[in-house]
């Protein structure tokens, strides 16, 4: 029988990734990923988790490496509007939780899943990232409200398509800035500067 989405299997794999994210945190392997990336690790593990079921029907157990590549390469810089340390932090992140969820039996092929991820360059996914022209429209849009290009967002209508089309990642987690008020200047902030900004927002979620 030909699977089809559903809303009700999607949230039973978000709440497994859950409880099992909990138990990661919990553990070594965890606390080796710098400051930014366990800012982050909740964000990127439920994002790949609910890319991999909306676009492929996969769960945990059915992941391949033609699938994580095609998550990490394709889904994460086409639909997850966030910022580039975000982004510079899918793999390293990935790498640890695969480990973790072969060790505890939830994935059988932890090992294949891990050469996939580490035949990918952060380059590459970030200059995918960076691409707009890869972008959906739902990114698009999210994009320019996180940069700030869009002025006066009712900050309920960040949150409905946070939860609709960004997988649950927040817009304004790495800036520490009101969506409905954003700086005049923030067009006007060079990489360095933004870079700065991105990792004040990292300390304050470790």
């Amino acid at each position: 029988m030909e699977q089809k989405y559903s809303e009700v299997e999607a949230e039973k794999h978000f709440e497994n990734n859950r409880l099992w994210f909990r138990r990661f945190q919990t553990t070594r392997s965890f606390r080796k990923l710098t400051k930014p990336e366990r800012a982050a690790a909740g964000y990127i593990t439920q994002a790949f988790i609910g890319l991999a079921y909306k676009y492929q029907l996969r769960s945990p157990r059915r992941y391949s490496a033609k699938s994580v590549k095609e998550v990490v390469l394709d889904l994460f810089p086409e639909k997850i509007a966030a910022t580039n340390v975000f982004f510079t932090s899918v793999i390293p992140v990935m790498h640890r939780y695969f480990v973790f969820l072969g060790v505890q039996h939830k994935i059988s092929n932890a090992e294949t899943l891990i050469r996939a991820l580490d035949s990918i360059k952060i380059g590459t996914l970030l200059e995918g990232h960076r691409n707009a022209s890869n972008w959906d429209e739902h990114k698009q849009l999210g994009m320019q409200v996180l940069m700030g290009y869009k002025l006066d967002v009712d900050p309920k209508r960040v949150t409905a398509y946070e939860e609709d089309y960004n997988m649950g990642v927040p817009l304004r987690f790495c800036f520490d800035f009101s969506v409905n008020r954003p700086p005049k200047n923030i067009i006007l902030l060079t990489e360095k500067l933004r870079k700065r900004f991105e990792n004040v927002m990292f300390e304050k979620n470790k």
